[in-house]
Parts: C-alpha cells; sequence; structure tokens
C-alpha cells in the first residue's frame, strides 16, 4: 500500500507538467463537452414531484396502486375549497358562479381552434354541489337527478328547499359544504395516473366517452384488469399547465369577484413546490457570491475567487447536462446536490490554492510551487472524494427511486469536481495566478480603500492557528474528555429523534399552502385520502349481504375508532343503504344493508341503471372488487403509521371471518398517503443502513490507506461528533427525521472526514521524515490548518444560505450542515491533535530523508 500511494503522490506532483503539455486538446475538448452538456441541461432534463416517483416500478405498495388505478380510475385530482364572499354556499351568487366554473371547465372545447388539443382532456369528472346527484324513487325505480341543475332559483324560498335537502344527503356535508355553509367544495376528478404506457397518444385514453353537455367518463376493458397495467408517469408539466388552465377559470373576474379558493391535491401542491424550486436560482447565486466574497477576503487575488468558481458551476452543469441526457429525472433534492458540488469543488481548489501559495511565499517560483502542492494535496483531494463519493452513494441503498438518483448523481457531481479541478486548476493558474505576498508585506496597511477596513484574514487565521498546538500540549487527555462529554450530550438527544414525515410541514408556517390545508382540515372533508383496496376473489361476492355487512362494519369501526383522524368514509355500503331507504319512502330505519340476496341485488341493479358512473367507481362491473375510501386530517407518519398498525388489525379482524368462504380474499391499504407511510419506513432502516454503512466503509478504506489501525481510529473518530451533534440537536429540538433530513448524517460524515484525511495525510508526510510528533504536528497545522479553516468557512456559511428556503427540509440542511461543518473544524484542530498526542501514530519507524530529499524540500 505504501508503494501504491508514493506512486500516486509521484503522478499527482508531476501531473501539472503533463497537462501544460496537453492544453491545446484539454481546452478544446472541455468547450466541447460543455456545450453539449448544456444543450442537455436545457433540452433534456426532466423534473417529477410525485410521490409515486419516490419509489421502483416493482414495489409491491406502487403495484397495489396500479390495480386500484386499473380498476377504479385515477385518485389523482384537484380538490378545490370555496369560501363565497356572502358567506352562503346556497346564495345564488355562489350557485351561479360554482355553475359557471364547471362549465367552463367542461367546455373548454369551444374555445379551441379545429385539432387544437388541451390539457383538459385530463379531466374526467366534475363534482359540486350544483351537480350532486340524488336519489329518488318513482314506482319502484330509482332515478338519479342533480340538486340543482342548470337552471339557478333565485328566490330564498327555493335556495332553502335546495339548502334542507343538501343537508338530509348523508353524504354531501363537509365533501360539498362544510356544516356551517360557509365554505363549498369542488372536486375534479382526472385521469393522471392511469393512462397505460400502451397507449398511443392519439388514441381516447381509456375509451374515454365524450358528452356534449355534461360530464365525461371513464370506462375500462375489464378483460385486461386482471393483468398488471403500467401507467404512464405524470410529468410535472402537465400538472402545472392543469393548474394553469385551472386558474384561468377560477380567477375569472365574474367568478373571483364572489370566492376565495383553497386547492389541494398534487396539481396544486407541484404548482406551490415549483415556487420553491425558483428559490434553488437564488439561492444557488447567493452561495456563489457568498463564495467569492470570502475567497477574496481570505487570498486577496481575483484569480483565486474566479477559478474555484469557475469549477463549481461548470461541475454543476456537467453533471445536469449528464443526467439530461441519460433520461434520468431530476427532483427537488436537486438544490443539495448543487450544494455538496459547490462544498466540495471549493474545498479541492481552495486546498490547492492555498498550497499553492504556501509554497510561493516559501520561495519556490510558479512551476515548483505547483509541483509541491499536487505533491502534498493531489493524493489527499482523491481520497477526499473517494470518502464523500462512498458517502452519497451509500445513500442508493435504498427501494426510494429519489435517493438513488440523489446518491448517484451527487457521487458524480463530486467526481466532476474533483476532475476538474485537478486538470484545469492548474492551467488555470498558468494563465492567471494568484501573487505571493511576504508576511512583512502583507502586514503593513494596505493603500487600496478597501484594503484600509478590511483586515488581512489570512494573517487573523495564522496567528490563531500559532496558538492552537501549545493549548492542546498543555492537557490532550482532558481536551479528549471534553469532547467525550459532548458526544455523550449529542448522543443521548439523537435517542430522542423521531422518524416523523408531514409534507405540509415541509412548507414555512405561514405559506399559503399551509394556510390552505389547514383550511380544508378545518372546515371540510380533510386533505389527505387514502383506499382500502379490496378483492374478494370471486365474481357477484359483493352481492351477497353477509360480505356487504362486514364491509360496512369494517368501516363502521374506521369511524369510529380514529375519529380523530378520519373526517369521513364513503363505501359501496353507503350507496346500497342510501338507495334502500330511498327505495322504502325514505325511512330512517330502512337505512340498511337488505338481508334477502336478492333484495340487495335488485338494489344495486336499481341503482347501477340511475347511476352507472358512481356504481363504476365504487365496484367491478363483475361485483369481486371494490373500496373503502377514507378522507384525513393531515398529520405527521408517526400518527398515521399508528393508525394503520391498528387498521390492519381491524381489517383482518373482520375479513378474517370471509376467508373460509372467499380463500382468494386480498385486502390492501394503498392511495398516496400509504405511500408516504411505506417511505417513511423506508426513510427509517436507509437512514441506519446508510449511516452505518458509511462509518464502516470509510474506517476501513482509512485504515487500508495509512496502513495504520491507529491513525484510522484518528480519522473516524473526529467525524463522528459532527453527525452525533446533528442528530442530537434535532432531538433535543424536537426536529423530526423525514424524506429530507434523512440524507444529513452521510452527508456530513462524508463532508467532515474531508478535512481530517487532508490533516493525517500532511501529518503522515511530515512524520515519515524524522518521526517528530510535536514538530510533524505543528508544520501540519502551520500548513493545512489553514486550508482547512478556509474550507470551513466557505462550505459552512455557503450552507447557511441554504436555511433561508421555504422548503424546511432544505432550511434544516443548511442550519445543521453548517453547524456541523464548524464543528467538524473545530474536532480537527483540538480533537484530532490531542487524539494523535495520546496514540502516537508515527505510520513507520524513524526515516532518515536521503540528502536528495532534503535537496528537494529546501528547494
Amino acid at each position: 500500500m505504501k508503494s501504491f500511494l508514493n506512486t500516486l503522490t509521484l503522478y499527482f506532483e508531476a501531473l501539472p507538467d503533463r497537462l501544460r503539455n496537453k492544453k491545446i486538446i484539454i481546452w478544446p475538448f472541455f468547450i466541447v463537452i460543455t456545450i453539449f452538456l448544456v444543450v442537455g441541461m436545457f433540452t433534456q432534463t426532466k423534473f417529477d414531484m410525485t410521490i409515486e416517483s419516490w419509489f421502483s416500478d416493482n414495489d409491491p405498495m406502487k403495484v397495489a396502486l396500479d390495480k386500484f388505478h386499473a380498476e377504479f380510475g385515477s385518485d389523482d385530482g384537484v380538490y378545490i375549497v370555496y369560501k363565497p364572499k356572502d358567506g352562503n354556499v346556497f346564495s345564488a351568487a355562489s350557485l351561479k358562479s360554482v355553475h359557471g366554473i364547471r362549465e367552463d371547465l367542461l367546455n373548454y372545447r369551444k374555445r379551441l381552434k379545429k385539432g387544437e388539443k388541451s390539457i383538459l382532456d385530463h379531466i374526467v369528472r366534475i363534482n359540486t354541489i350544483v351537480n350532486a346527484p340524488i336519489l329518488k324513487a318513482d314506482n319502484d325505480v330509482l332515478l338519479s337527478k342533480k340538486l340543482v341543475g342548470n337552471v339557478i332559483p333565485t328566490s330564498q324560498e327555493e335556495l332553502d328547499a335546495i339548502r334542507k335537502t343538501a343537508e338530509s344527503q348523508k353524504t354531501f356535508p363537509l365533501l360539498y359544504f362544510s356544516k356551517d355553509a360557509q365554505y363549498g367544495g369542488i372536486f375534479i376528478e382526472t385521469d393522471f395516473g392511469t393512462i397505460p404506457l400502451e397507449k398511443d397518444k392519439g388514441e381516447d385514453e381509456f375509451g374515454k366517452e365524450e358528452e356534449e353537455n355534461d360530464d365525461m367518463t371513464m370506462t375500462f376493458d375489464e378483460s385486461a384488469v386482471e393483468e398488471r397495467i403500467r401507467f404512464k408517469p405524470v410529468d410535472m408539466n402537465e400538472y402545472l399547465e392543469l393548474m394553469k388552465e385551472i386558474n384561468a377559470v377560477l380567477y375569472n373576474p365574474k367568478y373571483a369577484e364572489h370566492l376565495k379558493y383553497y386547492p389541494i391535491g398534487n396539481a396544486p401542491l407541484i404548482e406551490y413546490s415549483l415556487k420553491i424550486m425558483t428559490e434553488l436560482g437564488p439561492l444557488y447565486g447567493g452561495t456563489i457570491l457568498i463564495i467569492i466574497l470570502l475567497l477574496w477576503l481570505l487570498f486577496r487575488s481575483f484569480s483565486a475567487v474566479l477559478w474555484p468558481v469557475f469549477i463549481v458551476i461548470f461541475s454543476s452543469i456537467w453533471v445536469i447536462g449528464i443526467t439530461g441526457w441519460l433520461g434520468i429525472t431530476i427532483t427537488t433534492m436537486l438544490m443539495l446536490t448543487l450544494m455538496l458540488i459547490v462544498a466540495i469543488g471549493t474545498a479541492d481548489a481552495v486546498h490547492i490554492l492555498s498550497g499553492y501559495l504556501f509554497f510561493k511565499n516559501h520561495g519556490k517560483n510558479h512551476e515548483q510551487a505547483l509541483r509541491a502542492v499536487f505533491k502534498k494535496s493531489g493524493l489527499a483531494c482523491m481520497l477526499t472524494t473517494i470518502t464523500t463519493m462512498i458517502a452519497m452513494l451509500a445513500v442508493t441503498f435504498t427501494p426510494i427511486v429519489n435517493m438513488k438518483v440523489f446518491g448517484f448523481m451527487s457521487a458524480g457531481g463530486v467526481l466532476l469536481a474533483f476532475i476538474l479541478t485537478i486538470l484545469l486548476l492548474p492551467l488555470m493558474l498558468d494563465l492567471w495566478s494568484p501573487t505571493a505576498k511576504k508576511a512583512e508585506t502583507a502586514m503593513k496597511k494596505s493603500k487600496h480603500p478597501i484594503g484600509r477596513f478590511v483586515p488581512n484574514y489570512s494573517l487573523i487565521i495564522q496567528r490563531f492557528l500559532t496558538k492552537v498546538l501549545p493549548v492542546v500540549e498543555k492537557n490532550p487527555l482532558g481536551i479528549s474528555l471534553i469532547f467525550l462529554v459532548i458526544f455523550g450530550f449529542c448522543v443521548a438527544g439523537a435517542l430522542q429523534v423521531s422518524i416523523d414525515s408531514n409534507m405540509i410541514e415541509q412548507f414555512k408556517k405561514g405559506s399559503s399552502i399551509r394556510k390552505t390545508y389547514e383550511v380544508v382540515d378545518k372546515n371540510m372533508m380533510g386533505s389527505q385520502n387514502m383506499e382500502i383496496f379490496i378483492d374478494m376473489g370471486k365474481e357477484n361476492a359483493l352481492q351477497v349481504p353477509m360480505v356487504l355487512k362486514e364491509l360496512d362494519r369494517l368501516q363502521q369501526t374506521i369511524n369510529t375508532s380514529y375519529n380523530d383522524l378520519v373526517v369521513k368514509t364513503s363505501s359501496l355500503a353507503d350507496v346500497v343503504k342510501d338507495a334502500y331507504q330511498t327505495l322504502n319512502e325514505g325511512r330512517e330505519d330502512m337505512y340498511i344493508i337488505p338481508d334477502d340476496q336478492k333484495m340487495l341485488s335488485q338494489t344495486l341493479f336499481l341503482f347501477n341503471n340511475a347511476n352507472p358512473e358512481d356504481r363504476r367507481k365504487l365496484v367491478s362491473d363483475d361485483y369481486r372488487k371494490s373500496h373503502i375510501s377514507l378522507q384525513l386530517y393531515n398529520t405527521g407518519s408517526i400518527e398515521y403509521i399508528k393508525m394503520f398498525v391498528r387498521m390492519n388489525q381491524d381489517i383482518n379482524a373482520t375479513f378474517g371471518k370471509l376467508k373460509s368462504d372467499y380463500p382468494d380474499l386480498k385486502v390492501n391499504i394503498t392511495g398516496g398517503l400509504a405511500l408516504i407511510m411505506e417511505l417513511s419506513d423506508y426513510i427509517s432502516w436507509s437512514t441506519i443502513k446508510a449511516f452505518l454503512l458509511v462509518l464502516c466503509v470509510i474506517s476501513i478504506i482509512l485504515i487500508f490507506i495509512f496502513g495504520s489501525f491507529r491513525a484510522g481510529l484518528i480519522s473516524i473518530i473526529p467525524n463522528l461528533i459532527p453527525s452525533a451533534l446533528t442528530f442530537g440537536l434535532m432531538g433535543w429540538l424536537d426536529v423530526p427525521l423525514d424524506m429530507d433530513t434523512m440524507v444529513i448524517a452521510p452527508i456530513i460524515i462524508g463532508i467532515a472526514v474531508d478535512d481530517t484525511i487532508h490533516f493525517i495525510t500532511h501529518y503522515r508526510g511530515e512524520i515519515l521524515v524524522d518521526g517528530n510528533i510535536a514538530r510533524a504536528l505543528s508544520d501540519t497545522i502551520k500548513e493545512v490548518g489553514q486550508a482547512i479553516t478556509f474550507t470551513s468557512l466557505v462550505l459552512g456559511l455557503g450552507f447557511s444560505v441554504m436555511s433561508l428556503s421555504s422548503h424546511m427540509g432544505t432550511a434544516n440542511m443548511g442550519r445543521f450542515g453548517c453547524l456541523a461543518i464548524f464543528v467538524a473544524l473545530i474536532c480537527d484542530l483540538f480533537l484530532l491533535p490531542a487524539m494523535i498526542l495520546i496514540f502516537k501514530p508515527k505510520f513507520q519507524a524513524k526515516v532518515i530523508p536521503s540528502p536528495a530529499r532534503v535537496l528537494n524540500e529546501d528547494n
């Protein structure tokens, strides 16, 4: 291993001269590749922020959702809660506005030119208080009529009659209007997520039937239901276009003057999330500006500012362009990937620049300084790239697709930043390099106007570093014990960290999206939904009274046992009871499921004749499959998971009685909320596995590379504290671990270990000279201490920019990432030297340098 490391050291030492001889090839190659990747970035990049995108195609939960979609259509719609400005959902002005909105959305084709298509083609149905269906009996025949219809009454007497009828319908309250009638609901059903991949774009998806002046409906090829149908993923632009068209209708002055809107669902959520994503540019730009300012303050050279910024910007362009050309979909985690590229790219460049100036200040010319710094720092930069890539790749050991994409993109971005630093920075410094300044000259007051007021931070840092080792040497054991106590405190806090994902709490308090969800939860049917998908495994099973009664019993259990979370439920059982009651003169005691098989079948037959569309949404044509829809309040995954565990027990207890008669019976909890809960479970295990994997692999690599168990142990221990501190503070401050903060630990240990590797690598080179630990530590702190302080300042303050994000996951990454980087610096400057003084790793026996080496060092 020693021979291998020496070979790499010599390779990096000679690299600047080799690159200089091939610059005629390197620069054109770089320009051509960059142009190609810029084209890919702007033309091929795709974003997906849907919850389904987090799962692989064959994930069991996604398979179950596909089966539900194949049978009952999409659950991906837009629910628009509106508040009439006159405070009454049943006023003539309110009803006319809602009717107008519905008609404008349904009759959009009249506004299109011949052959023109619209995103509104994806709307399947629009349910409002105006067209809400009510059952009427006429000579033992069920009829489905609209509550209001196309003619809006104006007399108060007629309006009061409409309200009375609406309030008598058991399924209308909270769905179409709030209990105080101050809020209403418009539910727009779409076919998003239910368009088979096999369908050509020119065909009518799912055999959609169009009606001239009424709802559009969906039909399915029943012969294909038994096989799994794979559906086309919804493009983010489709959601955005849909909301654009919906908003164009909603905010038409003739409607907006009467109504205020609170839309929820994937489309409005992604519309809002896109606004958050627009922060990426300013935040990224802010990070670059901070880096520019700090680099100038630290190096006082514009070339030292230009080249690191050049590297991180083009590394970012390259990784996005490559991802685009590969056809890989990008998510909101792109911001974190870009920040990591900025962090690692800047760190490598700063180490090279700092070492370059160090050697120039010690009398070496440009070529000699480049060879010396690449000899000293090239290997360390390569090792830090490897360990950081390992940290990023550890995140990919999860079934979560977006985490895989994030891990691979981040690892690739870190590698690209290293490659550009190693291959281009020497050539850049040939074009324009920082000017070395003697210490006595630098200490003089600058004549530059800015210099008179801005101190030389490089000198300040050097003065600070000269005091570090004497402090550590006085009591290395005491310093180590202090850090041990801090570590224990952090571990105690980390044990209190909860895994709790709440989609809406990812946005800042007071944001419009949070207010919207609060309004829906407080006044209407709840902002979350899930489905219990039932496959009896036998045709006509759902026409058997015993089966429907068990379904109804489960539904009532859910309503009573989980009323703190479940707002309302609906199922085929509700329809049967409502239809049977209607057929029996509306008697309250007839709101039941009939015991007689023939009576139940007749009731279902009559309901199907009256409203076949609603029947198809509730039960399959062969009466084998059905579902219970649940509307829930928004809360964290901890509460949902507790509910799911208990609910599964209730499902097994209820349907277990039917297993003997229906051995192929299957019941699944599915829907978007179920996917989120599954994701939360993946998060908990992925976090633990990723952190342990990173810790083990990096420890093994360090021990292997340094050829010393002591050195490997010393390298990894200081880097546990920043991660432990992060989780400790999350525990003490009650910040939950969610889909964003789950990646904090591996990222922090990957970044924190970088400076440690630079420190240990330089220490190794110094200790091999004469075996003098005190001198080796002093020279290492003097040379490397400045570089790791520079990088920590740049990275820590750069990460802090993310804390300004409106997305709480990104903001938490900024806060905790910034803190962890500065804590890692303190550990490297104080704990690491203390542990070296205690354990005294020398790597090998004392080596007397050869005259040639002494001469080379002097030059």
